[in-house]
């Protein structure tokens, strides 16, 4: 007993004397600091075998046995060139080259890659094809068809530009879209390719000849790389490559002289209106030459990372966000580009803080030159890009890209393997040189996009107090300006009824009815029936969606209430609504507005469409309307006005056309965007004083 005592003693003693020792160490460790971080490690990356067939298309292969599945990606690395009054050739190339050949069309082509449990994308500079290792061959059978035999067929080339022409009907309503195009516009100009930016008439001006052109001319193997990932080696890989891709004609591909993105002089505030919007997009930027492989690159990844470019400690973030509560996320972006790079900085913001955001977006930008970066800032910006970058090592794709980019542009074999060291070796003294070099704060363009209301605000931030405006395609655009003297309200409301029949053959309806269609995006097109009754004592409307003649939606209102029956199953509906749409329904409402409580402005002219037009504005309360009518004709092209939820719908009216006997015109076309896609509805036939169907207004539960 007295040596188990003895023995438990001495382990009693030892453990005080380890934990005094361990005591003693922590209380001498400095905690006040962040300890220093040891030397950035050298990575192993693997090294993919590159190969090359005869006829100068070379292939890049990363084997990777874990999966028997295999990946194909093709790049084509031409120049940009300039397409003009074409402009979206490419972007509708990407969407054809897998509409068809002679031996497959696009049905078949789907069919057949998806028999194989095989996946398969292409575009314009390339495509993405994988499948499981078996099924290679087949695989590569139809890929090699889809991109050196394409034909381009006219109806596929119509169900594209379809699909286009609803995305650009949508775009002035999408302050993101125009957004966009206004900065590629003014960062580079029309004269660039990366500032041209489809519109309506560039795209009706894209033939299947241009197409065809198009693919003889820059679909060259001597111009692409294969990169091949997966359960092959590289004889494998070879020998299927030269299989499919052998035949595969090399050809000049033609160099495009570009003229040089110039920076602003002074800064310059680019702005484009989007009525009723209630926030302000802001992008603000400049060109910078920021090519691939730059000796300053990791510095400048990092000054950027600093500023806005990632992490959520970015100081735009902090400032606009965290700080000032303007918007829920500010950012910049700044990435090497090998024929000329841009910096953006960007956000949403509240209309009413539009011009508060702009002094503090240019007061970081500054910052972030004049004075040095904390050297905490800078450590969490580099564990921030090289947890980033190691993350990106997981994807065996990552190693194929990493070899593509030192082929395409000359960097040195070591290049993602010192990415670290040289992210490391980055000191505060490099982060502020490098925003000097690349951030011309007294050169920028600043790209607004909101309300028209907030126009006066913007001048203190251009270097002339002068405003140049834009529409939603990057084009500039003529201010508005006033009205003729003597333009009344009453005057422009009767020219427009003059040129529909007259106000008096309208007001003698009792009621309407027309058919037709709705297409809703590109992809989806239902009958339209609508029948309206004018009669004061028992106004009413009834509305149809149906498909294939059997009925989708009915939508039937009068003053009373209305109801709705969707999926067999009636509900009745909210009562603003019906108030809402029985506002609106009277045939010469536009001519009674005084007497419904609106009171009635000419706001002036300006283009619509390329049209000269007259704006009138009529205000109920909180409640705005806006009627843009062409000069030409006096006929109205335009309205936008409050839906239920508050926001504002902007409606375009089309091809006016006679219908009936009574030479009373009605817009044949109507398009708005709802809910992020364009709503067209288009009216075939149209019936003056119908007899109706006294049930046709109520619904039975």
């Amino acid at each position: 007993m007295k040596l188990i005592c003895t023995i438990l003693l001495r382990r009693a003693g030892l453990f005080a004397m380890a934990l005094a020792v361990s005591t003693l160490s922590w209380s001498q460790v400095d905690r006040s600091t962040a300890p220093e971080a040891g030397p950035a490690p050298e990575l192993k990356i693997g090294t993919p075998t590159k190969l090359k067939l005869n006829n100068g298309l070379q292939v890049i292969v990363v084997e990777n046995h874990r999966m028997p599945a295999v990946s194909w990606n093709m790049t084509l690395d031409y120049p940009p060139f300039l397409e003009t009054d074409k402009a979206g050739l490419t972007s509708i190339a990407s969407d054809m080259m897998s509409a068809g050949t002679e031996a497959r069309n696009k049905a078949q082509i789907a069919e057949d890659v998806e028999f194989l449990g095989a996946s398969f994308r292409a575009n314009a500079k390339g495509f993405f094809a994988s499948s499981l290792s078996k099924n290679t061959g087949d695989l590569l059978r139809i890929v090699s068809d889809a991109i050196l035999n394409p034909i381009f067929p006219e109806d596929e080339l119509e169900k594209v530009k379809k699909q286009v022409r609803s995305g650009l009907a949508n775009t002035p309503t999408s302050p993101g879209e125009i957004a966009g195009n206004l900065v590629s516009a003014t960062n580079f100009g029309s004269l660039h390719p990366y500032g041209e930016v489809m519109t309506e008439e560039t795209l009706e001006n894209v033939s299947r000849q241009d197409l065809v052109e198009y693919h003889k001319t820059y679909f060259r193997p001597n111009a692409a790389y294969l990169i091949v990932v997966g359960d092959i080696t590289p004889d494998e890989a070879y020998a299927k490559a030269n299989a499919h891709f052998g035949n595969w004609y090399r050809g000049d591909i033609p160099y495009t002289r570009i003229m040089p993105a110039k920076f602003p002089t002074g800064n310059q505030v680019r702005f484009a209106a989007v009525e009723g919007a209630v926030q302000s997009t802001i992008n603000i930027t400049q060109p910078v030459p920021f090519p691939p492989g730059h000796p300053d690159a990791a510095a400048i990844q990092l000054m950027n990372s600093i500023l806005g470019g990632g992490a959520f400690s970015g100081r735009l973030m902090q400032n606009l966000r965290e700080d000032k509560a303007f918007t829920y996320g500010a950012r910049c972006s700044l990435s090497a580009d090998p024929v000329t790079a841009q910096f953006i900085a960007y956000a949403d913001v509240r209309s009413e803080v539009t011009d508060s955001a702009l002094v503090e977006f240019m007061a970081e930008i500054h910052r972030i030159r004049d004075e040095p970066v904390d050297s905490t800032e800078l450590a969490t910006a580099k564990a921030f890009l090289s947890g980033s970058f190691a993350r990106s090592l997981e994807n065996e794709g990552t190693v194929a890209r990493f070899a593509l980019n030192i082929e395409r542009y000359d960097l040195p074999e070591d290049h993602y393997q010192t990415y670290l060291q040289r992210l490391d070796a980055v000191t505060v003294e490099d982060i502020q040189r490098v925003a000097k070099n690349m951030l011309k704060p007294n050169n920028l363009n600043i790209c607004v996009v909101g309300s028209p209301d907030i126009l006066d605000k913007l001048r203190p931030f251009d270097a002339g107090n002068g405003i140049d405006q834009y529409d939603a395609f990057g084009r500039v655009r003529i201010p508005r300006t006033d009205a003729p003297a003597g333009t009344t309200v009453e005057g422009i409301v009767s020219r427009h009824f003059d040129a529909i029949g007259g106000a008096k053959a309208w007001s003698k309806l009792s009621g309407m009815t027309t058919e037709g269609s709705v297409e809703f995006g590109a992809g989806m097109s239902l009958q339209h029936r609508e029948d309206k009754r004018f009669s004061k004592k028992a106004q009413a409307m009834r509305t149809e969606l149906a498909m294939a003649g059997q009925p989708v939606m009915i939508r039937a209102i009068r003053p009373a209430g209305g109801q709705e029956l969707q999926m067999g199953n009636v509900s009745d509906m909210d009562a603003d609504a019906v108030a809402m749409m029985m506002n609106y329904l009277s045939p010469i409402r536009l001519t009674k507005m005084d007497k419904l409580g609106y009171d009635g402005t000419v706001l002036g002219q300006e283009e619509v469409a390329g049209e000269p037009s007259t704006i009138l504005e009529f205000v109920k309360g909180d409640v705005k309307e806006t009627y843009w009518f062409r000069n030409s004709d006096g006929l109205l092209s335009q309205r936008q006005r409050p839906s239920l939820d508050g926001t504002l719908v902007v409606e375009k009216l089309d091809m006016y056309i006679p219908f009936g006997d009574l030479g009373l015109k009605l817009p044949a076309s109507r398009s708005s965007a709802v809910a992020g896609q364009t709503m067209t509805i288009r009216i075939a036939k149209a019936l003056f004083n119908p007899e109706f169907d006294e049930n046709a207004f109520e619904l039975q539960r």
